[in-house]
């Protein structure tokens, strides 16, 4: 048998009775934990806090896939400041 029928069946351990811990990506739990998708402009953003001020980091090209839908805080802005001057809206980069 080659290693890699070994690996397949399970036989490549030292003991019969000895399991592979499973597998668990905490990470990509984090992470949709974390990150927010916006129906509005189809981004997806997350809050970060560095010494008591709060930053919005937005990724444009990112798997929506499995995220909580909110709505981000320039999208907030742009929809309450609709009909006025947009001045104070940061456009997500």
């Amino acid at each position: 048998m080659s290693v890699l029928e070994l690996i397949e069946k399970g036989t490549d351990l030292k003991h019969a009775n000895e399991k592979r811990p499973p597998s668990i990506n905490v990470d990509a739990r984090k992470a949709d934990q974390e990150l927010r998708a916006c129906p509005a402009c189809r981004a997806v953003w997350e809050v970060r806090y560095y010494n008591q001020t709060a930053e919005y980091k937005y990724y444009r090209n990112f798997p929506r896939y499995g995220k909580k839908k909110s709505v981000c805080p320039s999208c907030s802005i742009r929809t309450k400041n609709k009909y006025y001057s947009n001045h104070e809206v940061i456009e997500p980069s």
